[in-house]
């Protein structure tokens, strides 16, 4: 067994201290922590692509094996699950020199299916369900805000208001935290990436991402978000559930296909302060199946 040299270590040394600085920065830090904390698998796949894979699993074992002393041991476990397992996915897809389409699909996809066998492990293990402690969470979390607005001297209607509204986006985020997680995946992956790609003057190489621009879902996808909104008028509340998590799931993809459409620094400006126009691209991403809007008409994916 060959064991890293000297280059190698501080390189581990390197990337353990700065994915820990920024993942205990986003569960520390109020309201900004999470900026920080959607970077927290970039050392792991810096170094794993400018050195070697090893690398990059040496980084995610030795922050694993650091924040296992860490007094509250969900923030092991939120690691894992944010950070950890796409810090190892997202280089060894691309290392097979896929599109960053294609690699972020397979990675996002690996990391549910083991969030996933791990969720039934725990199932097995303890006994409970692990759908019934996540929905305890969220509930535990919105009166947890409820809590706060009351202590800030919001009271009266005002504060019936925002209760009201708190307690519906609950209800909302309990039926598709499935599709937030997976969504909030891709899009962790792909910041990171993106990220990357500004680091690849350090890189020394860089694997091949394709161009966003030219970023298009499957034409035949489209019956995905079609068949959903069909089933949401069977009236059985479990048929209802598994659709909304499609519709957000795939409106997710057909948003990218409309940004990438209308990619300019002035239409990210606008939509950041005005969040409808969200709707309006991915309805954009939708009708491009048949409208092809852009040119040349080559079909490429990242």
């Amino acid at each position: 067994m060959n064991l890293p040299d000297k280059a190698a270590l501080l390189d581990i040394t390197r990337g353990s201290i700065a994915t820990l600085a920024l993942f205990l920065a986003c569960i520390t830090l109020p309201l900004v922590g999470f900026i920080p904390g959607i970077f927290a698998p970039l050392p792991a796949i810096f170094y794993g692509i400018k050195r070697d894979r090893k690398t990059g699993i040496a980084i995610v074992l030795l922050a694993t094996a650091l924040l296992a002393f860490f007094p509250d041991p969900s923030a092991l476990l939120l690691y894992l699950a944010q950070s950890g397992l796409i810090s190892l996915a997202l280089p060894y897809f691309l290392g097979k020199g896929w599109g960053a389409g294609r690699a972020i699909t397979f990675s996002v996809g690996a990391v549910s299916a083991l969030l996933l066998l791990a969720a039934l492990l725990f199932w097995l293990v303890q006994g409970s369900d692990p759908n019934a402690a996540i929905q305890k969470g969220i509930s535990a979390s919105i009166s947890q805000t409820s809590a706060l607005y009351e202590k800030s001297g919001i009271k009266g209607d005002e504060l019936q208001t925002l209760q009201q509204g708190m307690k519906e986006a609950g209800a909302l985020i309990a039926r598709i935290y499935p599709a937030l997680t997976i969504v909030g995946l891709a899009f962790i992956a792909g910041l990171n990436l993106l990220a990357l790609r500004r680091l690849s003057a350090r890189l020394g190489r860089m694997p091949e991402t394709g161009n966003f621009r030219r970023f298009r879902n499957p034409d035949h996808l489209i019956w995905l978000p079609i068949a959903a909104g069909f089933a949401l008028l069977i009236n059985d509340s479990s048929v209802a559930t598994v659709s909304l998590n499609i519709l957000v799931v795939t409106l997710s993809l057909y948003f990218l296909q409309g940004l990438a459409i209308v990619v300019r620094v002035i239409f990210y400006v606008l939509l950041t302060m005005q969040p409808y126009l969200a709707i309006a691209v991915a309805t954009f991403g939708i009708f491009d199946l048949w409208g092809n809007f852009r040119t040349p008409k080559k079909q490429e994916n990242l």
